[in-house]
C-alpha cells in the first residue's frame, strides 16, 4: 500500500495571495491601458465581406427571385426561423416562394441557410442593425428580403471564393 504525501501549504497558500496578486496585477494592467471604444451611431461598425448580418433572398436581372422553394434552408436553420411555402409557376423555373418569411428574432446569423441553399438564393448581407418597434415588423416577408444580386455581389464573391476548393475539385484525389 503507497500512502501519499501532502505538501504543507504555507500561509500564504492557503490564503490564496498569489493568485489574488496575479489577478489584481493583470487588472491594474488593464486599468490604465487605453480604452478602444467605439461611438456606435456616429461610428458605423466595420463591414466587409465576411460580415454575417441578416439573411437576404437574391433577385435575378430578370426581376425574379433565384429561389425554388425546396426548402433545405427551412430544414438546415437550426432556430427554426425560417418558414417557405412555394407555389408552381409557368415559367422553366417550376417553382417559387408564395410565401417566404424570416422571423429575425429567432435567427441566430449562422448563415446554415446560405450554405444549404443549392441555387444560391439566399446570401447573408452586411446589413446588422436590427430594431422595430413591434415584435410583428421583425418578422420579414419576401419583400423585405429581396436584394438585387448586385447589392450582395461582395458576400457572394466571397462565398465562391472559399467553397471553390469543393465546387472545382474532382472526386478523386
Amino acid at each position: 500500500m503507497v500512502i501519499l504525501q501532502r505538501k504543507e501549504l504555507t500561509l500564504a497558500e492557503r490564503l490564496y495571495l498569489p493568485e489574488i496578486l496575479r489577478g489584481l496585477s493583470i487588472t491594474f494592467r488593464k486599468f490604465f491601458k487605453k480604452a478602444i471604444t467605439r461611438q456606435y451611431p456616429e461610428e458605423p461598425l466595420p463591414k466587409d465581406e465576411v460580415t454575417r448580418g441578416q439573411p437576404r433572398l437574391v433577385v435575378k436581372d430578370d426581376g425574379h427571385l433565384a429561389c425554388v422553394s425546396c426548402g433545405l434552408c427551412e430544414a438546415a436553420c437550426p432556430a427554426y426561423a425560417i418558414t417557405i411555402d412555394g407555389h408552381e409557376v409557368d415559367r422553366p423555373i417550376e417553382r417559387e416562394p408564395e410565401r417566404f418569411e424570416i422571423d429575425m428574432l429567432r435567427c441566430i446569423l449562422c448563415g446554415f441557410c446560405e450554405e444549404a441553399c443549392p441555387k444560391d438564393a439566399i446570401f447573408m448581407s452586411d446589413e446588422l442593425e436590427l430594431a422595430d418597434l413591434t415584435r410583428a415588423e421583425l418578422v420579414y416577408g419576401i419583400d423585405k428580403l429581396k436584394r438585387p444580386r448586385s447589392a450582395l455581389q461582395k458576400r457572394i464573391d466571397y462565398v465562391y471564393r472559399i467553397n471553390d476548393r469543393w465546387r472545382n475539385s474532382s472526386s478523386t484525389p
